[in-house]
């Protein structure tokens, strides 16, 4: 495609991610820091979340409101703040 100036720059929308594993009953989980429900995209089996319907955040700590399922995979997606 052409450009008239500067060619934009290629920016991800996801900056990093991490994984865990759902055991059923832990409903807290470990994440980066500095980080809000306003810039973390969570995936369970597939599956995105609602921010403070399904989970919230408070320092470097995610907490679902229903503990994942035993086996679920569990992807948390930060994005560019």
């Amino acid at each position: 495609m052409a450009y008239i100036g500067n060619k934009p720059a290629d920016v991800g929308l996801v900056t990093s991610s991490d994984t865990a594993t759902g055991d059923g009953s832990t409903v807290a989980f470990t994440i980066t820091s500095n980080r809000s429900v306003d810039d973390v995209l969570v995936h369970v089996n597939g599956v995105c979340l609602v921010p403070t319907d399904d989970y919230t955040i408070s320092s470097t700590t995610l907490t679902f409101v229903t503990a994942p399922a035993a086996s679920a995979e569990i992807t948390f997606r930060y994005l560019p703040k």
